[in-house]
């Protein structure tokens, strides 16, 4: 049950990439590459997260069409790239809290499986819908592969899996299904 509605999600954030990427029309100076990719970002924390605010530990395993233990499904669609997969590994000291998950601004970097990288310069926020939360990174690339290209990038994880975040554990960890759409300015 959880697995058709993991993949309902993916399905929907890739219509919304997909949708906005397509939308926005490129100027004729810009790039003439682009990437839109799924797949699911691991995250854990420690100490888990309560509703209290403190320093916390995250390890991010971010795999775009990478197929592991916890990232299930993925696709990549590119133009004028040879990439076709991509991941990220983060660890990053963070003050998080349940319902603070994160809004921060930073730089990530994504290394691609056709041997080149891409680094951009983001701003998150996050939207706790009815059913989900939803975390919404916007950038652009500052060096590597699509440099020069704007990024929107989305993890959503289901808000049930926040249910132990009243306990003196927390929520240890989190499985984010992802989308990043990476296109001309």
């Amino acid at each position: 049950m959880i697995r058709k509605r993991q993949l309902a999600s993916l399905a929907s954030l890739l219509a919304l990439v997909l949708g906005d990427a397509v939308a926005a029309a490129a100027p004729a100076h810009a790039s003439s590459s682009a990437i839109f990719c799924t797949g699911w970002t691991f995250a854990t924390y420690t100490p888990g997260l309560t509703n209290a605010v403190q320093p916390t530990t995250v390890v991010v395993d971010g795999d775009l069409n990478v197929i592991d233990d916890h990232s299930p499904i993925g696709i990549c669609l590119a133009v004028n790239s040879s990439a076709t997969a991509g991941e990220r590994d983060v660890t990053a000291l963070l003050n998080l809290s349940f319902t603070q998950l994160i809004v921060e601004t930073g730089v990530e970097t994504i290394n691609w499986n056709d041997h080149q990288s891409t680094s951009f310069s983001f701003s998150a926020n996050v939207t706790r819908g009815a059913s989900n939360t939803v975390i919404i990174e916007t950038g652009v690339v500052t060096s590597g592969e699509f440099a020069g290209d704007k990024v929107l990038e989305t993890f959503t994880a289901p808000n049930i899996a926040f249910a132990n975040c009243n306990t003196p554990g927390g929520v240890t960890s989190l499985n984010f299904a992802t989308a990043i759409a990476i296109t001309p300015l």
